[in-house]
């Protein structure tokens, strides 16, 4: 069984190339040849100069800002990194798709065409409706299901609606990662499963091997941000302080001054999950930092990010681990309650065993 995987691979986000390459180690699971369309939305490949300028969301102070953040402080290679990552590790399509119109006039062949993990499917972040993720593309009598998608947002703006339903109609299955995902759904009278991240069905066995050798041996609080955010950078400051701990943060951009500590921008993804592994303790925005500090046992703490936080407050909600949420930030005591992991382990195994059921009858022949 062939099948033709399209997700948000493009973005130079650590939790964006490994989710998607998790896609394929599951489906490879479960007997299928599996590869990930290289597609490129046209918006993504404008140059960041031009995005901020014809942004209508920012602000005109806001734009100044992100032009100098963008601009003044020396280029970010991360690129480099994440490019060489997804051409050495996923099985990208030879041939990269820019628009809806590049897939209907040169789709890729398979049995099964599937819409993959991360915010393939929010409207408000895409812009619009992105067709391409809700494979418009795909050949009539062709199967079309989702695996974890996601709509990112807890309610599809109403002028959506119409044009998402009947494009989810068209779908023999569809699988969110979460329960908001669900509720929209049923507000669109459609039904779907709640299914895990891919990153989470994977076994942990196979990350601990994925991922690189310790490098540093000194014990260290690793604080990895995706979002600006001055409470994130005091609180990173002050726990580390208060446990005497070096800070070892991981950024897109060194745009933030350390006396004890050290911030790295160019990381490989395994380089990434070893930082996360031998972590004595996890502070984070980010989904899949806190997604992997479980898979890992860590000790770990969420700031969350302002928008699109959903999905880090229903796997906590999952694993009963809510109260790793910071909330008074003058408290550097949110590590010193053991987490069970022994919990853990069980609720996802048995989370991932549901997954996985999923997948396996959804990629059934249609009778």
């Amino acid at each position: 069984m062939k099948v033709a995987n399209i997700t948000l691979q493009a973005i130079n986000n650590y939790g964006s190339v490994l989710q998607t390459f998790a896609t394929e180690q599951v489906f490879r699971q479960i007997g299928c040849d599996v590869f990930t369309i290289n597609y490129i939305r046209e918006t993504a490949r404008l140059n960041s100069f031009w995005k901020i300028i014809l942004s209508k969301s920012l602000p005109p102070k806001l734009k100044i800002k992100k032009l100098i953040t963008r601009y003044v402080i020396p280029k970010n290679n991360r690129v480099d990194v994440m490019e060489f990552y997804r051409k050495n590790q996923l099985h990208l399509t030879e041939k990269t798709y820019y628009s809806d119109t590049d897939l209907e006039n040169d789709c890729p062949e398979a049995d099964i065409y599937c819409t993959g993990s991360d915010q393939t499917w929010n409207t408000i972040c895409q812009g619009d409706v992105p067709k391409a993720f809700f494979l418009h593309f795909v050949p009539k009598g062709k199967k079309k299901i989702s695996f974890s998608a996601s709509f990112g947002i807890p309610v599809l703006p109403q002028k959506d609606k119409e044009e998402v339903k009947e494009l989810l109609s068209t779908y023999s299955a569809i699988s969110v990662r979460e329960s908001s995902g669900l509720d929209i759904l049923d507000d669109l009278g459609l039904k779907g499963t709640l299914v895990l991240d891919p990153t989470l069905v994977v076994n942990p066995q196979f990350w601990n091997d994925y991922a690189a050798p310790r490098t540093i041996e000194e014990d260290y609080l690793l604080a990895y941000q995706l979002n600006r955010n001055f409470r994130f950078t005091k609180y990173m400051k002050d726990f580390a302080q208060h446990h005497h701990l070096k800070i070892v943060q991981l950024r897109s951009r060194k745009d933030t001054k350390l006396e004890n500590g050290i911030c790295l921008t160019t990381v490989t993804p395994q380089e990434w999950l070893s930082l996360i592994k031998h972590a004595k303790y996890v502070l984070t925005d980010s989904f899949h930092a806190t997604a992997f500090s479980t898979i890992f046992h860590r000790d770990f703490m969420i700031i969350p990010p302002p928008r699109f936080n959903s999905r880090i407050s229903d796997y906590l909600s999952l694993i009963n681990l809510k109260n790793r949420i910071i909330t008074n930030f003058d408290d550097y005591s949110y590590c010193n309650v053991p987490i069970d992991y022994s919990y853990i382990d069980t609720t996802l195994k048995r989370e991932r065993e549901k997954s996985l059921d999923f997948l396996r009858l959804a990629i059934q022949p249609q009778s």
